[in-house]
């Protein structure tokens, strides 16, 4: 729970980052920023919501995200078990467990699902309330 908790807390405090660098709006900034590697869902929503710019670049976020997760796994999860977990977002209790698996061994499997399965429930709410507040 705590890594779901600094994923959502550091993702949000990138997502006011790069709105700011980027001069949109703050709140899809976070929107954006609220995908946690859900590639598949996030594109579609941003799209939806405010076209398909911001659809595809939600998308290549996510997307990307995904592809450093799989290479840092492996890197980081002897030493950093929690960041790895965390890198890898709401794909780690699916695409990513098994290179978690693999890499960290069984004992780093039910946190990846947990972190996972939170990340997951919070990516379609958390995308479509800051949605809502872009007006």
């Amino acid at each position: 729970m705590c890594i779901a908790a600094l994923v959502i807390g550091s993702s949000l405090v990138g997502g006011a980052i790069a709105a700011t660098i980027l001069d949109i709006d703050l709140y899809r900034g976070f929107a954006m920023a609220s995908g946690f590697g859900w590639y598949s869902l996030a594109g579609i929503l941003m799209g939806d919501a405010f076209g398909p710019v911001y659809g595809g670049v939600s998308f290549m976020i996510e997307l990307l995200r995904e592809l450093v997760a799989l290479v840092l796994i492996p890197l980081l999860i002897r030493s950093r078990p929690c960041t790895a977990i965390g890198y890898a977002g709401a794909t780690a209790m699916d695409f990513t467990l098994p290179v978690i698996q693999t890499t960290g061994g069984v004992r780093c499997v039910p946190v990846a699902i947990v972190s996972g399965f939170i990340l997951s429930l919070l990516v379609p709410v958390m995308m479509l309330f800051f949605v809502s507040l872009a007006g």
